[in-house]
């Protein structure tokens, strides 16, 4: 690397890189530190100057955060893409160039009529979701909207404006409010920042009390009031319990071919029991179109996963046909015994031409044994390294081959008490049992 810096500005992701490039024998080299890592004096320097480089990263990622906070508190806006119905303006205040959002029209009238519309259909999103399919709704880039997607569009505070209501209820939530409720006139709308924050690039939303929401720059185009109901209605449908109908063994695990996971409907038989299938979600919210699999009885699929786990119970030997491929541990064994004998004749040859070219008085042979020798060295190097890839495929095999018997055992107990699990509970080790489960129509793929 040219600097260290430019590999990682993290001490652990640096030690986790430079661990996995020893285990594999890879000389690590920064041309401008120009660090001498065999020696433990340059190995302690390289991580000292890793530990500089990740205090330099969260000073400026601190100064950014506080330099985003401050346009953030006054108004401006400090995000990326501007939401649905604004764009993105820049203005210049006090001789400074910063960024606002201004309301564009003909977005701003569709968005009043999700909010009013989502209010007219009860409040539900799944329910909303399904009158845009059937009524050829779509978002900006021409695909069906989806449930989480509304929500999103349905949460978004911009719009709204910065009324003693609205921070009412910012305060009921345990937000940072500036300034006080008296200067929120609602001649404006709504800015908050902190909202979410980046994690393995994905924007998750964080908690309430690290929002700061303050009155923007910019025009408001929702009342707070349908605002305030749009948002009850979420509060409302919150909720949690366990399900009166059992689960089938493979919810939670079984896929269908086109990768999504596959739910579960039921249907009530007049003897008072519960028919269950599994169904694609994709061909149920886009159509046959998106996706060809239809629904499937739960009892085929898992009558199938049954017959597997009863032949494991009888032969735990059975679970290598469904386990991941793995390296075979007895042939790892002997390419390694072939392997130390090879670097040990190597060895011995070097030896005897280091003792060759101590007696030997001719400039010539001395030459030849040298070279001899240079060559010796560079296959041992090569024979070293293919040891080190032998080594860690076998702890890879023996560890694959421990997790696969553990897995054995599992299901060994799980068919032995069967009768004494519950659905819940059968689902349940059923899905830590097995790693890939794919349905395709035809054949059930599986993996334990």
């Amino acid at each position: 690397v040219y600097q260290l810096d430019r590999l990682s500005r993290d001490v652990k992701d640096f030690t986790d890189i430079y661990g996995l490039l020893s285990e594999h024998g890879v000389q690590f080299a920064s041309v401008k530190e120009n660090i001498d890592t065999s020696t433990p004096i340059g190995e302690s320097m390289m991580y000292i100057l890793v530990v500089f480089a990740q205090m330099e990263r969260k000073t400026i990622a601190m100064r950014v955060y506080d330099n985003m906070y401050g346009l953030a508190g006054s108004g401006w806006w400090v995000g990326g893409n501007p939401p649905f119905g604004y764009r993105r303006v820049k203005v210049t205040e006090a001789g400074k160039n910063h960024t606002s959002i201004e309301v564009v029209p003909d977005q701003a009238e569709r968005v009043r009529w999700f909010f009013t519309k989502f209010l007219e259909l009860g409040g539900s999103l799944q329910t909303f979701e399904t009158y845009c399919k059937h009524n050829g709704i779509r978002t900006p880039r021409g695909s069906f909207f989806s449930a989480s997607q509304l929500h999103q569009l349905l949460r978004m505070p911009y719009c709204v404006p910065a009324d003693h209501d609205i921070y009412d209820y910012y305060e009921s939530l345990g937000c940072q409010l500036k300034p006080s409720r008296d200067h929120w006139d609602g001649s404006t709308g709504v800015i908050i920042y902190g909202r979410t924050t980046q994690k393995n690039k994905k924007h998750l939303l964080t908690t309430p009390d690290k929002w700061l929401v303050v009155p923007g720059k910019h025009e408001a185009f929702i009342d707070s009031e349908t605002w305030l109901a749009v948002q009850a209605q979420f509060t409302h449908n919150v909720y949690i319990k366990k399900p009166r109908i059992a689960p089938p063994l493979l919810k939670g695990v079984l896929r269908c071919s086109c990768g999504r996971l596959m739910n579960v409907a039921h249907k009530k038989r007049v003897d008072g029991s519960y028919a269950s299938w599994y169904k694609c979600p994709k061909r149920e919210r886009m159509g046959p179109e998106a996706c060809s699999m239809g629904h499937i009885k739960c009892d085929l699929l898992d009558s199938k996963v049954l017959q597997v786990f009863n032949s494991v119970a009888l032969d735990p030997n059975c679970i290598n046909e469904y386990a991941d491929d793995i390296n075979d541990s007895v042939d790892i064994a002997a390419s390694l015994s072939i392997l130390n004998k090879e670097i040990q004749s190597i060895e011995n040859k070097i030896e005897r031409l280091t003792e060759s070219l101590a007696l030997s008085e001719s400039g010539a042979a001395s030459r030849h044994i040298v070279r001899s020798i240079d060559k010796l060295d560079s296959e041992l190097i090569e024979k070293n390294n293919e040891l080190t890839q032998l080594k860690i495929s076998n702890r890879v095999a023996q560890e694959n081959k421990k997790a696969t018997a553990e897995t054995a055992a599992v299901v060994r107990d799980l068919i032995n008490n069967f009768d004494n699990f519950d659905a819940f509970e059968r689902n349940e080790i059923a899905v830590k049992c097995i790693k890939r489960c794919t349905w395709d129509g035809d054949t059930l793929f599986l993996t334990l």
